[in-house]
Formats: structure tokens, sequence, C-alpha cells
């Protein structure tokens, strides 16, 4: 795959075309990568880099190279895929630069997720939130970015603990992997990278934002409770007072040794949240025959099979209708992985790629995806940049 680079802007011109984020997309086994990526960027000053890697590089290696070349911080995750120039990529390294002309940004780490005490969080993010805006008052606009392991299935007790902590910055993220392995998963901060941990990254900006989430399903009539689980684990053992995987596997009109990575991913459940409905993908069929979701799921909760649109036409439209009376954005997203495998089985990957390079989307493909207080799955959640003159 070739290297892709966004037109960068010189240091004292503005980007236009919706480029105030600059991306790099470069496969993993190009030579020279830490250099090719820097040169990259190179006579753009830069408040923040966000690295999004294959698994299948030396993270690390990776992230240490780049902390000591930048001249700025660098925070980063691996993913289950990657959104470029290109559109749906893999074994590929997407970087994304926050130009200095018009972001300033923190990041803090938050590790030890599954022993630490949230409660003592959001004194520590209150003041990094306070301290970047005390110092960029020209900026006054602001968002942040979790990204947080997946395997340490924290992200609810997390995004829970830390919402007052963020009070003006509206959150969006994603929960990172490795790939559909679900063996290991990292974060990035200050030139390290972390296991069971987050790092919430607080950006302002003097561009128009809109954090927003979209998805292409919509609750269906065939309905099942929740009879038996560890919401904790994010494990459903019984389904409608029946083994979980064999009933979920009947509702669905399926053998339960069909449940594969595809099946699960063409069949998503929602779940009632006020007025709306979250999706809620299942993960895998552990092997024992219980179901394991991304995300917490109570005793008594009633799901429902989930109705797919066509996913390409459905993020078109939801990206035109954001972008409706500015004419451009950048749009940074974090899209859930069992969207990439459902466009994949449904012969939809090549217009979906045409719907991201039609609209400069960049970003990563989560195994799970957040949103404000809430965490979902088979979501695409993300922030719109404008620019600041051109809205109406």
């Amino acid at each position: 795959m070739k290297d892709v680079l966004r037109p960068s802007a010189e240091p004292n011109s503005r980007c236009t075309n919706g480029t105030h984020l600059l991306s790099f997309g470069i496969s993993i086994d190009t030579p020279d990568i830490t250099q090719r990526i820097v040169a990259a960027f190179s006579g753009t000053p830069l408040a923040h880099v966000i690295v999004f890697a294959s698994p299948s590089i030396d993270f690390p290696q990776l992230i240490g190279d780049l902390h000591a070349s930048f001249k700025c911080p660098v925070a980063g995750c691996t993913s289950a895929g990657e959104i470029s120039d290109d559109g749906f990529v893999e074994e590929h390294v997407l970087v994304v630069g926050l130009p200095s002309r018009w972001f300033a940004a923190r990041t803090v780490l938050i590790d030890n997720l599954s022993t630490r005490d949230f409660g003592q969080l959001n004194d520590m993010l209150i003041q990094n939130r306070m301290a970047l805006t005390a110092t960029n008052p020209g900026k006054p606009n602001g968002f942040s970015f979790l990204m947080v392991d997946a395997l340490s299935r924290c992200a609810d007790q997390l995004l829970a603990a830390i919402s007052p902590g963020i009070r003006g910055f509206p959150l969006f993220g994603g929960s990172v992997g490795d790939g559909l392995r679900f063996q290991e998963a990292a974060v990035a901060y200050e030139g390290r990278t972390y296991e069971n941990a987050a790092t919430l990254t607080f950006v302002v900006t003097t561009c128009d934002v809109h954090v927003f989430s979209a998805n292409h399903m919509a609750p269906g009539e065939t309905r099942m409770v929740v009879t038996q689980a560890d919401p904790a684990d994010g494990i459903v053992r019984r389904i409608n007072d029946e083994p979980a995987a064999i009933e979920y596997a009947r509702l669905i009109g399926k053998d339960p040794l069909q449940l594969d990575d595809i099946t699960l991913a063409e069949n998503p459940l929602t779940l009632r949240a006020g007025e709306t409905f979250d999706v809620q993908a299942i993960q895998r069929v552990t092997e024992d025959g219980h179901l394991l979701f991304s995300s917490t799921i109570e005793e008594g909760t009633v799901l429902s099979v989930a109705q797919s649109q066509d996913i390409a036409t459905h993020m078109d439209a939801e990206l035109t209708q954001i972008i409706n009376g500015y004419g451009t954005a950048d749009f940074l997203v974090c899209d859930c992985v069992g969207r990439r495998i459902e466009a994949q089985k449904t012969q939809s990957s090549r217009q979906l790629n045409e719907v991201v390079k039609k609209h400069g989307v960049r970003g990563f493909s989560a195994c799970g995806q957040q949103i404000g207080p809430l965490h979902m799955t088979h979501t695409l959640t993300g922030v719109a940049l404008f620019p600041p003159e051109r809205g109406t």
C-alpha cells in the first residue's frame, strides 16, 4: 500500500478544504517508518500527535521512536484496523497531527484500570482541563478523546467516574484492541505503552466542534431477556432461561456452531437507552457456551435483534447532515470493527470506502465505542471540526 499524506499547511498559511487535522497513513512493512512519518509533518508546528497502529508492529518501539522525534506530546493505541486516505486498511500506522495554530491539547494517563479507585480521578482531570483552558484563551471550543484498553473491561465504570471531570469537553472514544485476537491491547503516553490503561486527551481549538455518534441499526421485533449474567465481566450465561449461545442462535435462525465472528457482527442486539436505542454487539462465544459482550449487561435486560440499514448509504447521509451549513469538515472517528466485518460480508466495503474518502474521515476500528457517559458497540463515534467562520 502506498504512503498516504493529506495536503499539509505551511506554518503561516491557513489549511483549506477540511484539512485542519493532518494525517499520514503508512504500511507497517515500509522501511524507515519513523523517519517517513516525521518527515510527512515537517514544516507544520504540531500541538499534539495521535497514533493508531496495527498490533502487528512493535508498538513500544514505534511509540518510543515517535516520542523522541516529535517536538510535541504523542498519544496513541493499537487498533482493530485503521481508517486513512485509502479508506479502511489493515497492517498500517495512521498518525493524526493537531497543528498548533488551531489546537492545544493535554493527555492524561489512567493506568491500572482493573484495580484503580476511580473516585480519585476527577481532581486530576479538572486540574488538567482548567490548566489547558487557562493557557489557551484564544481557543474557546473543546472536546475530549478517550482510548481505553478493551481487555480491561472497565470502560463502563471509567465513563461513569470521569463524567464530572470532563465538563464542557464532550467526549467520544474507542475501546482499543488487537485486531480480532482479543489477547493484547495497549495505549501510549509520553513514550511508553501501557496495558490495562486508558488515555484521555483534552483538546481546545478555534474550530467549531460537533461530537457525534451514529449507527445504522434499528430494533427488530425479536426480543430476548437476559436471565443470568456476570455484568462485571460482560458475560451473559442464559437468555430466556436457556443457555445463552443456543437461545441467541435460535432467535437469529442459526446453528450454534455457526456463531463465528462474521455471524456475530451481522447480528448485533439493541438495548433501549431512554428514548433511543444503543447497539450491543457480542464479542465472542466462550468455550462453555456463554456470550461475551464488550460492555456491561445486567440480568433482566431486554435486548432486541437489530435490523440493519445499508451501512454505506446510512453513513453518507449521517455525515452529510453533520456538515450541512458548513460544506466541509475534518472527521476523527472510532468505528466499530463489527461494522467493518459487516461491510466485508455484505460486499459493501467499496461503497463504504468511497464514503470515507468523500468526507475525509480518519481514525481507527475499535472493539467498543464511547459517547458522553455511554459505552456501546456497532457504532461510529467521533468529532467533526469546522472552520469557525463558516457555520450558520
